[in-house]
């Protein structure tokens, strides 16, 4: 009779446990991080307060609009471009496209952090220059792997 009625208390204490457990993992995760453009940050990177960071805001905003339209239409010339293969037609044409699209996307980002920079104190110019310049380490390949 004794030791049933240990076997009760311990299933009943694991699954309390359990449910604990369950219930902490549910309710502690993490949110997810916001995607580029949906919560603009880079005024709050940088430092910029009061009129300055709604007019960065506002820059950002649109400038992930602009980007995001540009790099779906670098994914439709790439399918495109892609779906020749092997039909042995020629893709200078949309390689040209690509180019173009490639030029745009980099003019605009650049002309993006220039517009910034106008409304950036020094002091907030460094920080921005800090932050292009860890944006641009993201770029790079990664080092080979050691041997």
């Amino acid at each position: 009779m004794k030791s049933t009625r240990f076997y009760k208390i311990i299933i009943a204490l694991l699954v309390v446990i359990n449910l604990s457990i369950l219930l902490f993992m549910w309710l502690g995760r993490p949110p997810h991080p916001p995607r580029p453009g949906d919560a603009p940050q880079l005024a709050n990177e940088i430092g910029l307060t009061g009129e300055n960071k709604g007019k960065v805001d506002k820059l950002e905003k649109q400038h992930h609009i602009d980007k995001r339209e540009l790099m779906q239409e670098d994914t439709r010339l790439h399918k495109e471009m892609f779906s020749l293969v092997g039909m042995e037609e020629d893709v200078d044409s949309v390689q040209q496209l690509l180019n173009a699209n490639k030029e745009e996307i980099e003019r605009m980002t650049f002309d993006f952090f220039d517009n910034v920079a106008n409304y950036c104190d020094d002091k907030q110019k460094k920080a921005l220059r800090e932050h292009i310049e860890q944006r641009l380490m993201r770029m790079e390949p990664p080092p080979p792997p050691h041997e």
